[in-house]
């Protein structure tokens, strides 16, 4: 047996052991498993940003400071970042969507963005999408700020492009009001389309908090950008609007904005917070936004990603992932 093979199965045993209610998937040939299905099924970087980052995103400032002066500084947890596609072998998935975040020094590094692409194609992992976590706004009112942050995300398109990603996804941020934004973020994105369509690169955005989180909003705004290449990466639970400090509490109601984006859905965020120890998911409603986008036509990747409290990382992936099997079988026989 070799040593990787020998760690995860012991791996994989201990976490049953601790955690008998969720089943454990077994390590399988993931091109097999995943030929014919509804929809394929990948983990998030993010899911694990507590053991990549450890310590280092304890002062959100001096986090802020780091990632543009000493990106690496921020990196003090137990993974490295490019042990993940050996936690998508450990959870039997195939795919793994990654984060600039925790990347960030390697933004220009073409040598070693090639071979990490290598190093999970080696490992029968596919790196489905880079998540773009950038600094500056592509909806900014100030017009030189939305020029800085378009070039910001070009960096990270050829990023996605050298470590062979489907698609890169973009936060559709902005100041100014609600309509501002959205022409604002509308002349960034078709820029950004056109760019990486010609690098080969599917562009997204996401629902991912104040305007983009209303489902009305951000359907609007991907049909004034009006690109072929522009699709939308959907969280399925994403749908709080306002600040973390804002109060009240601004949130869109949850089934109208999967109503709202399954159309436009090319990738999506299979995130849930709330899963108890026997597995069950009471914060996301999969059934139904599975059902959804499937019905419209989607065909693409789900990334499971655990972001609660209650459970490990590893144990609420786990459970997550168990769900989406169970979806992906009972939509093999519809």
């Amino acid at each position: 047996m070799k040593r990787r093979t020998f760690l995860t199965t012991s791996a994989l045993a201990s976490s049953a052991l601790a955690f008998p209610n969720i089943a454990v998937q077994p390590l399988f040939n993931s091109t097999e498993i995943e030929t014919e299905k509804p929809f394929k099924i990948s983990i998030s970087q993010w899911a694990f940003e507590t053991e990549i980052f450890g310590k280092g995103r304890e002062n959100y400032k001096l986090f802020k400071h780091n990632l543009e002066h000493n990106p690496d500084a921020v990196l003090q947890g137990s993974m490295k970042n490019t042990d993940i596609i050996y936690k998508a072998q450990e959870l039997g998935v195939s795919g793994v969507d990654l984060v600039s975040t925790m990347m960030y020094s390697k933004r220009d590094d073409k040598k070693w963005q090639r071979h990490f692409s290598k190093m999970a194609k080696n490992e029968g992992i596919q790196l489905v999408c880079m998540m773009a976590d950038t600094q500056t706004k592509i909806g900014d009112l100030d017009q030189l700020k939305r020029k800085q942050s378009v070039e910001d995300h070009k960096r990270w398109i050829e990023a996605a492009k050298e470590l062979n990603c489907e698609h890169i996804r973009v936060n559709p941020f902005g100041s100014g009001t609600y309509l501002q934004q959205l022409n604002q973020c509308a002349e960034s994105l078709a820029e950004l389309s056109e760019f990486a369509d010609k690098t080969g690169i599917k562009l997204t955005v996401e629902n991912h908090g104040h305007p983009s989180s209303n489902g009305a909003w951000l359907n609007m705004l991907i049909e004034l950008t009006n690109h072929s290449n522009l699709g939308l990466f959907l969280d399925f639970g994403n749908f709080f609007m306002g600040g973390f400090n804002a109060r009240p509490r601004r949130w869109y109601d949850e089934t109208q904005g999967i109503l709202d984006l399954a159309p436009f859905t090319t990738g999506v965020s299979a995130k849930a917070r709330e899963v108890k120890m026997d597995g069950t998911i009471t914060d996301v409603n999969y059934d139904f936004c599975t059902a959804e986008v499937l019905k419209h036509g989607f065909k693409g990747w789900m990334s499971a990603e655990y972001a609660g409290k209650d459970l490990s990382n590893t144990e609420g992936s786990q459970a997550i992932i168990k769900k989406l099997r169970a979806l992906q079988k009972a939509h093999s026989k519809s």
